[in-house]
């Protein structure tokens, strides 16, 4: 697999690791890749592809973001800040929850604010964390702010998101005790005696691993972008974690309304609404399932393993929505009885689950405009900032491009040159140094001198370029040579070797690689895997 771009996006993704080395690249799996950005490595922002907004102006966004909810006044802030730790506040509540304070750490390792975080998980483990005892391994779901009371029970979304933000710190800042703690507790939600986090016979996360909590769910907690990566990350159990990366996209898909496309608060693990006592608004459409799109539309550009069912569901709730004017906030599952306003957290989320349909005719407008409304919201002040806030600003790291896999650091990166050439929409020159992906083997590629052209035997109206020369001109996705190979999908149509394979339109969109070292197209792979990604001319696959 070598490095592409896509018909609507002419920028190649040639930078793989941060300013201190932390990788965020692409990778490759050994049955069969997808188009995420876990394959891909690229993490453009929607607001730049689709609203044109400036790298700059998107940076200025999300530290205006950070300064507000962790630096700004008291009625703005939810981090406090105590010296060597510090929580995040649910202010309406007056308490400290494990979902805000995971949260927190979440943003702040996606963003690369490691003091914060720090301080976060150590309020964490001093006063939420259970070693030992019934509850060995889970956090208490709730604490008062000084540390004590609260709730011992779990509530299972700030275990998904504590082990993912602590998985994501080991790897981007390189401090193996992250790891360990991490480890830890993923091997405490299937091992615990006393409570599993998962169902032991569907493998789908449970509302609360106690009592009648065992028996159904709650659809926002699936999140199988995390799941996928713990199947890949543990240290054990790695059969049950990828059971139940199919389970969550499975229940994802059953729990989304067929006609309105909702999700109810609480599910049956058939995917119906589940009435629980001491609730009754769980089979509505309210406060927890509005993140339910959040997490297949994070799935869906992250991994793309199930963007068929992703991009249905997306078109049910966005067009449902399309429908209501974005008017109403809570409805019953079936989409009935709107109340109360469009939230700051509806917005984001639903902008997210928008990406899905990047590929579908007639929704590029309607994907603006859910990406317009989360970037024109103003940030949250007052009694209810925390959670939709949070929501919010969680979707606004997937909207920006700064939400990244930060992955172990890679084991084999070789050297290798490439003649001064343009990929995608950036020139490169002699001297510039670019990181690279190709057949699942990661480079640092040199750039040197463009090597003059040579003329193509017994054609005198054409030239071919050395393999690699800079003089071929890459056509602008979608220009009028295009044709469609895919639904939904436009691809340039090759026109010499060195052209075709600067395009890099390889994989998923019906085109094989052929090599080309003597310009006779000498076919050396019957997959859609590139090999030998430089030398060679695209065909069509039969």
């Amino acid at each position: 697999m070598a490095q592409e771009s896509t018909a609507a996006n002419a920028s190649v993704p040639t930078k793989f690791f941060d300013e201190n080395g932390a990788y965020y690249g692409p990778d490759c799996d050994k049955d069969k890749n997808y188009s995420g950005a876990y394959y891909t490595g690229d993490y453009t922002s929607a607001f730049k592809k689709y609203l044109g907004k400036t790298d700059e102006e998107i940076q200025k966004k999300m530290d205006d973001l950070w300064n507000h909810y962790f630096k700004g006044d008291n009625n703005s802030k939810v981090f406090y800040d105590k010296g060597n730790e510090g929580y995040i506040k649910d202010i309406n509540n007056n308490d400290v929850r494990s979902e805000g304070m995971s949260y927190g750490m979440m943003i702040a390792v996606q963003t690369g604010h490691k003091e914060e975080f720090d301080k976060l998980w150590k309020w964490a483990k001093n006063h939420m964390w259970h070693k030992g005892g019934d509850w060995d391994g889970y956090f208490a779901w709730q604490r008062n702010d000084s540390g004590t009371g609260g709730d011992d029970n779990c509530a299972p979304d700030g275990e998904m998101y504590f082990m993912m933000s602590l998985l994501f710190a080991a790897n981007r800042w390189d401090d193996d005790q992250y790891r360990k703690d991490a480890h830890y507790i993923m091997d405490k939600m299937w091992n615990n005696p006393s409570h599993k986090l998962f169902n032991q016979g569907n493998y789908i996360i449970v509302f609360q691993p106690l009592g009648s909590g065992n028996d159904f769910s709650d659809p926002s907690y699936d999140l199988p972008a995390y799941l996928e990566l713990f199947s890949r990350w543990a240290e054990k159990d790695t059969d049950k974690w990828k059971r139940a990366v199919s389970a969550a996209r499975d229940h994802l898909y059953v729990s989304s309304n067929k006609n309105s496309g909702l999700f109810a608060d609480y599910s049956a693990f058939n995917g119906q609404p589940q009435s629980y006592s001491y609730n009754s608004n769980s089979t509505k459409y309210m406060y927890d399932a509005m993140r339910s799109a959040m997490n297949f539309g994070m799935d869906f550009y992250l991994f793309g393993a199930d963007s068929v069912r992703e991009v249905e569901m997306a078109k049910r709730i966005i067009d449902f929505f399309e429908k209501d004017g974005y008017k109403h906030a809570r409805f019953n599952w079936d989409g009935t009885g709107g109340s109360e306003e469009y939230t700051q957290g509806e917005k984001g989320a639903n902008a997210v689950a928008a990406l899905a349909l990047k590929d579908v005719s007639g929704y590029d407008e309607i994907i603006k405009k859910n990406l317009q409304m989360a970037w024109d919201e103003p940030f949250m002040t007052g009694q209810y900032r925390y959670y939709d806030g949070l929501v919010h600003y969680l979707a606004m790291l997937h909207l920006s491009g700064t939400f990244k896999i930060w992955k172990p650091k890679p084991k084999d990166v070789k050297e290798k040159t490439m003649e001064a050439t343009t990929i995608g929409d950036v020139e490169y020159k002699e001297g510039d140094i670019i990181d690279w992906f190709e057949d699942c083997q990661l480079y640092k590629v040199t750039f040197t001198a463009a090597a003059a052209p040579t003329p193509t035997p017994g054609d005198s109206t054409t030239t071919t370029p050395t393999p690699g020369d800079s003089t071929t001109t890459t056509p602008t996705p979608g220009d009028s040579t295009a044709v469609t190979t895919n639904p939904g999908v436009t691809t340039p149509t090759p026109t010499d070797s060195t052209d075709a394979i600067r395009q890099m339109y390889m994989r998923d969109y019906g085109y094989k690689m052929q090599r080309d070292y003597n310009l006779k197209g000498c076919k050396v792979n019957s997959s859609n895997r590139a090999r030998g990604a430089y030398y060679g001319r695209m065909v069509p696959m039969k």
